[in-house]
């Protein structure tokens, strides 16, 4: 299957989609299925700026409202995850997951999709530590606190992706944020060169995200696809141990307590070459990346950088780091580091509407080896940078999938069963309060979420009888329905807020979503989400 792959979108589709176009000119391929890593900015009309996390003077419409409106339509199936540049009430409405234009899926807040087979899973959001254990509390319209919270990873999802099998056939996970320590896994000294202000972090191990890291080590899926740092990086994750399929969500504190400091030294002198260990070991063969292609960046003068990458003041929401024993390195960003000026910057080009014209990055064919799942294996981790003139932005790959759809046909989506029973099992844990109730021990959320898929392969789903019409005022009966389900049968993309240029709509409004509705009818669980007033 042909992959393309990007980092910050920022509202280009319409530039990004360009792109691709000309990769299948120049080569004469045809590209299957594009992974978006956030920062998507699905801005419906002007009304959603309430609910984007940057200054006003960076509000753009960018182009995702023609594609929401249907003046445009995707040329090849989208996939998304969020990260803290979001349209977030619209996010919101699809936690679960859903269509957020013709051919544009969203995985929801974590989620996991079938694609030809390939199981692709994803976690939106960044990490805060004081908001990780938190419940899903944030409602429109957001104040200048929940505006940047409800973006923040929870441990509620993170429990959920932990819950996915480890399986033979190849898998791939997005992510906004990287995985902590990812960054001592491939080229650390020309990261370093290109983004200089990343060393503090990289010295303490901080950068990146604690529960991703747990992710990475409990699902070793192939394939890691990232973004929100603004460049380009490939690394090599060796799994020295198998899964112990500890199905519960490691503790931000104890990753950062378990990592090597000693893993690499780097010196502020001369910027020795620096040497990873055998099993971090850059395959050479893997991803190859250039970086002669920029300059070497002087690091900018001392100040503090801001987790959330634009000027937004945290003042309001300090609350000490109670995830963090005092002899570990704190993994909360709130931290002072040196800035990087990318992340604060947001360019005013990234948001135009005319198309970028630049040449993809060099395409790179992968073919994996994949590993049984009892064995050793390992992770290709790559993080992409924004779409913009003369950026890494986006990749080309060959990720084999388990199915080949006919000739001429789109890849087949499908709900993932596993993600299915791991949702309705959990799913009386899901919380819309400021406090998250206390998740089970992992031994009994395995055994929930076995019970549950026993009951899916046994019983099935509930789908409409047939196809969903124009009119999901008046949907058709549900039936029951076993093996593959196609997303389609049960979500089809619905506008809820008017598009830009019709009337109606404001800041302060939030919509009950069909398709949130037709999913959790399909699992029989209630609809927590923006759920229909009572008549």
């Amino acid at each position: 299957m042909k992959v393309a792959v990007q980092g910050c979108c920022h509202g280009s589709l319409t530039a990004i989609y360009d792109s691709i176009a000309e990769y299948e000119h120049k080569k004469h391929d045809k590209v299957d299925l594009l992974l978006l890593c956030g920062d998507f900015q699905a801005l419906r009309n002007k009304h959603d700026f309430a609910s984007l996390a940057v200054p006003q003077k960076y509000q753009a419409l960018g182009t995702f409202h023609q594609y929401y409106s249907g003046q445009k339509v995707a040329p090849v199936l989208t996939i998304v995850i969020g990260g803290n540049h979001e349209a977030s009430n619209y996010m919101w409405e699809l936690y679960h997951g859903g269509w957020l234009a013709s051919n544009i899926y969203y995985l929801g807040a974590a989620g996991s999709v079938m694609v030809d087979g390939l199981r692709i899973s994803g976690a939106s959001g960044i990490y805060k530590s004081h908001d990780y254990r938190k419940g899903h509390f944030e409602n429109v319209p957001f104040n200048n606190s929940t505006l940047r919270s409800v973006y923040h990873i929870r441990d509620y999802d993170v429990t959920k992706l932990m819950h996915l099998p480890l399986t033979d056939d190849p898998s791939v996970f997005i992510s906004h944020d990287w995985p902590i320590s990812i960054a001592r896994h491939g080229d650390t000294r020309g990261l370093i060169r290109r983004k200089p202000y990343f060393k503090d972090e990289i010295d303490k191990n901080t950068l990146g995200s604690p529960p991703l890291f747990g992710l990475l080590n409990e699902l070793q899926p192939n394939f890691w696809f990232a973004a929100h740092l603004h460049v380009k990086f490939a690394a090599l994750f060796e799994h020295s141990h198998d899964s112990k399929k500890r199905r519960t969500a490691v503790a931000p504190s104890a990753v950062v307590a378990a990592a090597n400091p000693d893993e690499i030294a780097i010196s502020d002198d001369d910027e020795p070459a620096v040497t990873a260990p055998p099993a971090a070991a850059v395959n050479p063969d893997e991803i190859t990346l250039s970086d002669d292609e920029e300059p070497v960046v002087t690091a900018p003068s001392a100040a503090t950088v801001n987790p959330d990458e634009i000027t937004l003041s945290d003042d309001d929401e300090h609350v000490e780091n109670v995830l963090t024993p005092p002899s570990a390195p704190s993994p909360s960003p709130d931290t002072a580091a040196p800035v990087n000026p990318d992340e604060i910057n947001i360019e005013d080009e990234e948001f135009d509407e005319a198309p970028v014209h630049l040449l993809p990055a060099k395409p790179v064919s992968v073919v994996p080896a994949v590993a049984p799942a009892t064995g050793p294996r390992s992770t290709r981790f790559l993080a992409l940078d924004k779409c913009g003139p003369g950026k890494d932005f986006i990749q080309f790959l060959d990720i084999p999938a388990p199915r080949k759809s006919a000739p001429g046909q789109p890849p087949r989506l499908t709900f993932d069963p596993h993600w299915l029973a791991i949702s309705r099992a959990l799913h009386p844990y899901l919380s819309t309060e400021f406090e998250q109730r206390p998740l089970p021990d992992s031994e009994v959320v395995e055994a929930m979420v076995e019970d549950e898929l026993e009951r899916i392969l046994q019983e099935g789903v509930l789908v409409p009888g047939q196809a969903l019409g124009d009119d999901l005022s008046a949907p058709p009966p549900l039936v029951w329905e076993k093996g593959e389900v196609d997303v389609g049968r049960v979500q089809q993309f619905w506008p809820t807020a008017p598009p830009e240029g019709h009337p109606g709509g404001s800041s302060a409004a939030w919509y009950t979503n069909p398709q949130t509705e037709a999913f959790c009818g399909m699992l029989g669980i209630e609809n927590k989400v923006n759920p229909r007033p009572p008549m």
